[in-house]
């Protein structure tokens, strides 16, 4: 599953890792991926669609048709623009949940790191939920793209389901699909409550939220004496 030099104060630096193979590329792949990066920068704030050629070649310091060069359409700009999401959100939420062992440890950190990225504001907003509203009701490649991202992520988040009840972490007869419906369900709130409505206290309840499934289909339960309260805006 596969999953900056914008100037704002929303956007995280690169990692090392990343900068690293960035320097590696050839010069054409350099100016591209820093075109994606503006280009994702914009996105988080202003969506999707409010991307445009003129936008980023002013933060880019480019001229348009130097950034139009580059990407054959606006519409595979928006696609580049979810690839280069869905890797970064799959480093953030999925690959360090993997150190945790398989069930309820990996599900519960995937579930913390999600909760992170959403209501934290280390990006901007999230594309995966800005975008199901901006293109809920437009077939076409970017929903596609877009979609196609949605599933892989909710289809990781099902198998760590899956894995959990494996485990015995959850109870035989447990719905794993009704669990990972819950649990998108209260990422969803959350994004609303924190991000929309800035309501105070939105991750303790997402935290208890997710105790609450726990606790109706878990056979196991991990002690979490601490619970995370708000993260910090």
């Amino acid at each position: 599953m596969p999953f900056s030099d914008l100037p704002t104060a929303s956007r995280a630096a690169p990692p090392a890792r990343e900068r690293r193979v960035r320097a590696a590329r050839p010069k054409g792949q350099q100016t591209k991926a820093v075109i994606v990066e503006a280009a994702l920068g914009l996105a988080t704030q202003l969506g999707l669609e409010g991307l445009s050629i003129g936008a980023l070649a002013e933060v880019t310091h480019m001229s348009k048709s130097g950034v139009f060069a580059h990407f054959g359409s606006r519409e595979e700009l928006q696609i580049s623009v979810i690839g280069e999401y869905f890797t970064r959100f799959e480093q953030e939420v999925f690959e360090s949940a993997l150190r945790e062992p398989r069930g309820l440890p990996r599900l519960s950190a995937m579930f913390t790191n999600w909760m992170r990225l959403v209501a934290q504001g280390s990006q901007a907003g999230c594309i995966f939920i800005s975008g199901a509203v901006e293109f809920d009701d437009r077939p076409g490649p970017v929903r596609d793209a877009l979609a196609n991202s949605v599933r892989t992520w909710l289809s990781a988040v099902y198998r760590a389901v899956v894995q959990a009840k494996e485990a015995g972490h959850l109870l035989p007869d447990a719905d794993e699909q009704q669990i990972a419906f819950e649990i998108h369900g209260l990422i969803l709130a959350l994004h609303y409550e924190a991000r929309f409505l800035n309501h105070p206290g939105a991750i303790a309840r997402a935290h208890t939220g997710f105790a609450n499934i726990l606790t109706r289909y878990g056979s196991k339960l991990p002690v979490d004496p601490d619970p995370p309260s708000d993260f910090p805006r």
